[in-house]
């Protein structure tokens, strides 16, 4: 099998899960292809102002700590097996894994990269673009993505930041197919979360993305088994959820949750 895994230029939560994938299945993955992230889409300034308004002041302070930390010791190359890695980049030059950067998903460059690394599997983790039919077509195994969600509830945007908020005492992750519409391609495997009274947003985030982690191994098995079942993600049952405002945060912190 010959594994493109799609992401976003993220530091914090993602290089974890992607080293846990590429442990297993590292010499399967032809090449790892990152846009960037969706906070910083529009601008940089933007970006900041999303954050202030979902964060707060103070959160926002510690993101962005914590951001250019990583990013620091991310040029410093500090990873082995046994510590923590900064970036996705890190993470596929610590496995010889070919590491890109595109603008669009779609573009010529992201066409060139199929034409030379020939996937077989596409999986998203977390890409922030929509992939289209003329990529997806162009997969001969598929194409699955992994979403912090029981689907097909919290569709859409910060799923954790939406469970907690509204009081759900377990969330999921789910993986499953990529469709014409966000989120609603048929369900391959589901693994349920416990939200526990203390965990935070940063704690839950944590949670599901080590979650999604192992639930894509097990997915990426079955693909190669050809032992996979699938199951609807009905629309009549789903809920959408976009990214929160600065009232849906007060109301998160006023139902007694926290960000960190």
């Amino acid at each position: 099998m010959r594994i493109i895994i799609l992401t976003q230029d993220e530091n914090l939560y993602l290089p974890t899960s992607f080293a846990k994938v590429c442990s297993v299945y590292g010499d399967e993955v032809v090449c790892i292809v990152s846009s960037p992230a969706m906070s910083t889409h529009g601008s940089p300034l933007k970006g900041l102002i999303k954050h202030l308004s979902f964060f707060g002041f103070y959160g926002t302070f510690i993101m962005v700590k914590r951001v250019l930390l990583a990013k620091f010791y991310a040029t410093l190359n500090i990873s082995t097996p046994n510590k923590r890695f900064w970036s996705v980049k890190q993470v596929s030059r610590y496995f010889n894994i070919p590491f890109h950067h595109v603008a669009k998903v779609g573009s010529k460059p992201f066409f060139d990269l199929i034409e030379k690394y020939k996937p077989t599997l596409l999986v998203s983790i977390s890409c922030p673009q929509i992939i289209n039919k003329q990529v997806r077509d162009l997969i001969p195994d598929g194409c699955i993505n992994v979403h912090g969600a029981l689907l097909p509830k919290y569709r859409g945007l910060m799923p954790a930041f939406w469970a907690m908020k509204n009081g759900e005492k377990t969330t999921a992750v789910t993986v499953h197919e990529l469709s014409n519409k966000l989120d609603n391609g048929d369900i391959i495997l589901q693994k349920e979360i416990i939200i526990d009274p203390d965990d935070t947003w940063d704690s839950l985030v944590t949670k599901s993305k080590k979650a999604g982690a192992e639930v894509l191994i097990e997915a990426i098995q079955l693909f190669k088994e050809n032992k996979v079942v699938k199951k609807p993600n009905p629309d009549e049952d789903a809920t959408y959820f976009s990214f929160p405002t600065s009232s849906d945060r007060k109301a998160f912190v006023n139902a007694g949750r926290k960000f960190f």
